[in-house]
């Protein structure tokens, strides 16, 4: 069955990883079987997937790409990962341009 780029609406429940649209009925997308709702943390409300926000309760159900990025890059860790090192690197980069300026004025 192909995919349709249809928006979520009367028709059915568009998957958000596919894009197929569904028939309301259905837990979980008929073409690549990923779950079309999850539950609310907070309410335990039972949500579509392709929601940002919960409709009971306005719980934020998605973290944002933020907050990914910092779990991974500052995971409690004895390990320096490669993208703190990246960070050491272009921070170090950095102050050596700022001090290099600053001399440069004096």
């Amino acid at each position: 069955m192909a995919s349709k780029n249809l928006v979520q609406g009367e028709k059915g429940l568009l998957c958000v990883k596919c894009s197929h649209l569904n028939p309301g009925n259905l837990t979980a997308c008929e073409y690549c079987k990923t779950p079309l709702f999850i539950i609310c943390k907070k309410c335990e409300a039972k949500v579509q997937r392709a929601l940002s926000q919960c409709q009971k309760c306005g719980h934020r159900l998605h973290k944002s790409f933020l907050s990914k990025l910092e779990r991974k890059m500052f995971a409690r860790s004895r390990k320096i990962t490669l993208g703190q090192f990246g960070l050491l690197i272009i921070l170090a980069l950095f102050m050596y341009q700022a001090i290099k300026v600053i001399s440069d004025k004096l």
